[in-house]
């Protein structure tokens, strides 16, 4: 895993010359999963439910935002608040049920993303060593290829992760340091 540290103006540039100089199919950004969390898992499960919207705001304000020594989890939030207790063991089966699925549903993934910085080169194609799939770039719209493991099961593999993170205080010195060379004429390479 490197960092490298560019301006966050020029980090399009530098990902460009990357994939140029290693090849389009050996260079991949690096999938992100957004899992369920404990009020979207209630929230999603009611609204399929069709539990009324008071009712799972609701539910989902019982949810404290920490529990002493645990982890926020809808287990553990019901051990802790009687009135989630109370939910679980509703006579009515809406709110029962959406207890019940939101336990089951949370954590699952609930979207996908590229990872801000993160991309993999290989030294083979990309797709002899991991699952790809393809993503517009939100700047190019040019389409890129994206792994389908998360940025860990990446490492693990053995493949050559590099993060590019984009700086804007960069962007600002280079900013700085142009304006200062042209009002000046003094010639500062960065």
């Amino acid at each position: 895993d490197i960092d490298i540290d560019v301006d966050d103006d020029g980090r399009g540039e530098v990902l460009q010359w990357v994939t140029e100089k290693y090849g389009y199919e050996k260079v991949a950004h690096i999938i992100t999963y957004g899992t369920m969390a404990t009020k979207s898992s209630i929230k999603d499960v009611a609204r399929v439910q069709k539990l009324p919207l008071s009712e799972s705001d609701r539910l989902c304000k019982l949810v404290p935002d920490r529990i002493p020594d645990k982890k926020i989890n809808l287990r553990n939030a019901i051990e802790y608040v009687p009135e989630l207790q109370m939910a679980e063991a509703s006579p009515d089966p809406m709110v029962r049920d959406t207890i019940k699925y939101a336990k089951i549903l949370e954590g699952n993934v609930r979207n996908t993303g590229v990872h801000a910085c993160g991309i993999i080169i290989g030294r083979d194609d990309i797709t002899d060593w991991v699952p790809v799939s393809t993503a517009d770039d939100k700047e190019t719209g040019e389409k890129m290829l994206v792994t389908q493991f998360e940025g860990s099961v990446i490492e693990e593999l053995g493949l050559l992760k590099m993060d590019f993170l984009g700086l804007k205080t960069l962007s600002i010195i280079k900013e700085a340091v142009e304006n200062v060379r042209l009002r000046h004429g003094i010639k500062i390479d960065i």
